[in-house]
């Protein structure tokens, strides 16, 4: 089973204090990505929320935002540091006094100055790990749930394209081999004719048939065919199997599955078989798109 890189999550939880709530999405990435938005209340367990993200998600650009609220009023109430208050505005006094200008300081810039109003919250007095761990895991799975469903409609997807793909190699194998039979009995023919001809041509036997063996093997692409089809059921076993970060195993695969068609495709004068190799390099692009999107 595949997954893919898509997917999100989201959770609220709530103990009598505090109550968190954790959303987090992901889209796809070559690498792993966290962008978080963490309030400061939680800025001692940073670390280790981004630990369990990145050991949790793999890869995938991520997009992480915690929010809370208190349910319990201790926790909301602000003080006022009438000593900071003091310290500001006598600091403005001196200042004007000493340069002999008008200065003033309005109640909201007042307020808006480092440590002039605090409060009694800190991450030791507030009893919200238990929650934010809870939350935080939640949201995950329901994040990788997401993901390996997302992961299933794009195996399907793969899957009946590669079928299709079988289907038109097939159709190759079936058209190349009445094309050699084809022209194996116009090279006889047009032997024949000139050996039928007395006219003073001299031929070397084993040159000549040299010559048609070079040919044919030029043409033939029985060993493009068997190793497309070796991918293609490596690909299959990627799709069924448990392996880590497949969708790098099946890009590489991809660039695989395009050299052998490009191959086939050259060595072909079949407009039949041309039709046939670009239609095989429209899924293999379809399919392409959709890996970019599995982990």
């Amino acid at each position: 089973m595949i997954m893919s890189m898509t997917g999100f999550g989201k959770r609220e939880l709530h103990n009598n204090d505090i109550s968190i709530s954790i959303e987090i999405k992901s889209i796809n990435s070559r690498y792993l990505e966290v962008n978080h938005k963490i309030p400061r209340l939680f800025s001692d367990d940073e670390e280790g929320i981004l630990g369990l993200v990145r050991k949790k998600l793999i890869r995938g650009k991520v997009i992480l935002n915690i929010n809370y609220t208190f349910l319990n009023d201790k926790f909301n109430k602000i003080k006022l540091n009438e000593d900071k208050v003091n310290q500001y505005l006598g600091i403005v006094k001196s200042f004007s006094g000493d340069k002999n200008i008008s200065c003033e300081l309005s109640v909201d810039k007042l307020l808006s100055l480092p440590d002039v109003l605090s409060s009694n919250l800190t991450p030791l007095n507030v009893p919200y790990k238990r929650v934010l761990a809870k939350s935080l895991n939640d949201a995950m799975e329901d994040l990788v749930k997401m993901r390996l469903n997302e992961g299933q409609n794009l195996s399907k997807d793969i899957v009946a394209r590669l079928k299709k793909i079988k289907k038109d190699l097939s159709l190759i194998v079936k058209i190349s081999q009445r094309k050699q039979n084809e022209i194996l009995k116009s090279y006889k023919k047009k032997i024949n004719t000139l050996f039928d001809k007395k006219n003073e041509i001299m031929f070397d036997d084993n040159r000549l048939l040299q010559e048609i063996v070079i040919f044919m093997e030029k043409k033939d692409i029985q060993e493009e065919i068997t190793r497309l089809d070796s991918h293609i059921n490596v690909f299959l076993d990627y799709i069924k199997k448990g392996k880590a970060e497949k969708g790098k195993r099946m890009t590489f695969l991809l660039q695989e599955f395009l050299r052998e068609i490009n191959t086939i495709g050259s060595k072909t004068d079949n407009v039949r078989t041309s039709h046939l190799v670009v239609n095989i390099k429209t899924e293999i692009e379809k399919i392409r798109e959709q890996v970019q999107n599995i982990l």
